[in-house]
């Protein structure tokens, strides 16, 4: 009698547990979704050998949230990245010189507006015009710290 109450209650553990894992399975494996800004391709986003997935990146290809967002520390290297790399074409404080300004809501890539996602792909994958993909100039959490930094200008 014990081994047949047992047996039920372990395949009752097994059937519940099968039933209720894909619920939970499809949020933790889901990923964030990437496309050029161009034509709305899909933009591969697979980190190269020589760049580490810090948890920034990690977390931004699994959810799209910038985790660098109000951190000032990151804020700060992101700042020296832009200076670096983008402000000869946006300009000091993003406010577009030759090419569009970055505070603003004018967009030329709907997805842009939309959040950290779209401005990550344009300068990921690069877009139209002089602004060429960074992909292979600056890392993907270089990238995001930039976002953060621009964030604080709008």
């Amino acid at each position: 009698m014990f081994n047949t109450v047992f047996s039920m209650r372990v395949f009752a553990l097994f059937l519940f547990a099968a039933l209720i894992a894909p619920l939970g399975a499809g949020q933790a494996f889901a990923a964030q979704e990437f496309k050029y800004a161009i034509d709305d391709s899909p933009l591969d986003v697979t980190l190269p050998d020589d760049q580490e997935e810090t948890e920034a990146v990690k977390q931004f290809h699994e959810t799209g949230k910038n985790l660098y967002e109000g951190d000032e520390a990151a804020i700060a290297e992101g700042k020296e990245v832009y200076n670096e790399t983008c402000q000869v074409c946006h300009g000091a404080e993003a406010e577009g010189r030759m090419c569009p300004s970055l505070t603003d809501d004018n967009y030329a890539y709907p997805r842009v507006a939309e959040g950290d996602v779209g401005m990550f792909e344009v300068i990921y994958g690069g877009a139209t015009g002089a602004m060429r993909s960074f992909k292979d100039r600056v890392s993907q959490d270089q990238i995001l710290k930039v976002i953060a930094y621009v964030r604080t200008l709008q």
